[in-house]
């Protein structure tokens, strides 16, 4: 199955670079599966991504952005609203300006397909539903490219979708996220749901070397 992804802005953070966001030069295979389980969601499914297809040449801007140098604790939040507010967060005297290096006017075709974690037979019932979803602009939730104010725009490709001919050639990606593992632990940090229910554990994530031969990104073999 493919779908196209296009949108103004994305920022796919690269975790060497969190203080001050930098974007990677790509989509993530991770990110995408992120939209696509924006768009059709069931616990039961679980998506692969086989390659990406990079329509528009790339091309990143730099702004600076007003944050905050602590992290919030849940724990002061609930005390917070438990008290209106009194003793709460303000950001005046915590704020600093942080660079974020951002990609500019992106465009995606995602191929993929997906596996599904029960033993009955539902994949073409779930794959006519997918089909359905992308053909009317409908979502699960708005999906987007990293952060949520970059709004990620889908449908089907066209015939005439093809990689720009800036991106002929080769380009090493380097480093980029596969795939995230979610590990069950008792005593883990998260919590997911499957098609059993909510499972407790910790998320490790897969990192693969990639390449991008002629817009096409997929790993390096």
């Amino acid at each position: 199955m493919q779908i196209k992804l296009w949108g103004e802005w994305a920022l796919f953070t690269r975790p060497e670079f969190k203080a001050e966001p930098h974007s990677y030069q790509v989509m993530p295979f991770t990110a995408a599966i992120g939209v696509l389980e924006s768009i059709f969601w069931k616990p039961e499914i679980k998506y692969k991504i086989n390659h990406i297809i990079v329509l528009n040449p790339i091309s990143t801007f730099t702004i600076q952005r007003n944050m905050v140098q602590s992290k919030q604790i849940y724990g002061n939040v609930k005390r917070w609203i438990k008290n209106d507010g009194i003793g709460g967060y303000t950001a005046v005297g915590d704020r600093a300006q942080r660079n974020h290096v951002i990609l500019r006017n992106i465009a995606y075709i995602i191929d993929f397909n997906f596996d599904l974690q029960t033993e009955e037979d539902l994949s073409n019932k779930y794959a006519a539903q997918i089909k359905r979803r992308i053909e009317k602009g409908q979502c699960f939730k708005q999906p987007y490219f990293g952060c949520r104010e970059y709004i990620a725009y889908f449908g089907f490709p066209l015939p005439e979708d093809q990689p720009a001919p800036e991106l002929k050639g080769e380009i090493d990606l380097g480093l980029m996220p596969k795939q995230m593992h979610f590990i069950p632990d008792k005593k883990g940090a998260i919590s997911w749901r499957t098609a059993e229910g909510f499972v407790k554990g910790n998320v490790v994530t897969e990192f693969a070397h990639f390449v991008m031969r002629d817009g096409l990104v997929c790993y390096r073999n």
